[in-house]
């Protein structure tokens, strides 16, 4: 929900102090652009870190839109695999609408985590590789979650093509390059400090990855942009 303001603002001490000291710094345009570049992004990372100890797990946007994204599209007929689940979190609200799940992940000191903090009957956590698990599995999968994975995959089409076989439906949650036109003048600098997470080899711009879901023979359902999140429900063809 947006917001309605007064066309007169207070004044801001900390603005106006800042635009002086812009204004006295020796230093070119361009020096300057791509410094307050990179403070942006500083503290854009800051911010968006120290929220989630200002939300609850519950209550923070981020987590609770995707939540009412995916859940809208899950039903209690489906089985669910959550590919790198990490601690759990998601595996345990898709539990409360779907036949059964399955949370999967490398970390076996994270997996032990989400077995200690989540209990539904029909849930449960393995550690391993998703696409060995399946190939051993006798149950069938409707659903596929990819949150939060695709940008730490060296060669995603390769890794995507994995399990359209497997699946009727896969969700995929990537970063949002496109959030801000900011990420773009970064770019078009070419400033290192223009990604998500230190351990993401993509950042994703919208348009990379509708192409990349079409050449995995995938077709959009439906998709959302919003707090600096891809969210996007697909069909396998």
């Amino acid at each position: 929900m947006g917001i309605k303001i007064s066309r007169t603002k207070p004044r801001n001490i900390l603005l106006s102090l800042l635009y002086r000291i812009h204004k006295l710094l020796p230093l070119s345009a361009k020096t300057k652009f791509r410094l307050y570049l990179d403070l942006e992004w500083i503290f854009d990372r800051l911010a968006h870190e120290t929220s989630f100890k200002i939300y609850s797990e519950k209550e923070h946007p981020v987590r609770t839109y995707s939540k009412e994204f995916i859940l809208k599209k899950i039903t209690n007929e489906h089985n669910v695999l959550d590919l790198g689940c990490k601690y759990g979190q998601m595996s345990n609200y898709l539990a409360e609408k779907s036949k059964m799940v399955v949370g999967i992940d490398f970390d076996e000191a994270a997996i032990k985590v989400a077995q200690n903090s989540y209990h539904h009957i029909n849930l449960k956590f393995e550690v391993g590789e998703a696409s060995q698990y399946l190939e051993t599995q006798t149950a069938q999968f409707d659903v596929l979650i990819l949150s939060h994975i695709l940008e730490h995959i060296d060669q995603p089409k390769i890794f995507l093509s994995k399990f359209t076989k497997h699946f009727k439906y896969i969700y995929i949650e990537v970063p949002d390059f496109d959030k801000h036109f900011l990420n773009h003048y970064r770019q078009d600098e070419n400033i290192k400090l223009n990604y998500t997470d230190d351990d993401h080899v993509s950042e994703f711009d919208r348009y990379e990855l509708r192409t990349l879901i079409k050449e995995c023979n995938l077709s959009i359902i439906e998709e959302e942009y919003i707090f600096g999140v891809q969210k996007i429900w697909c069909e396998v063809k």
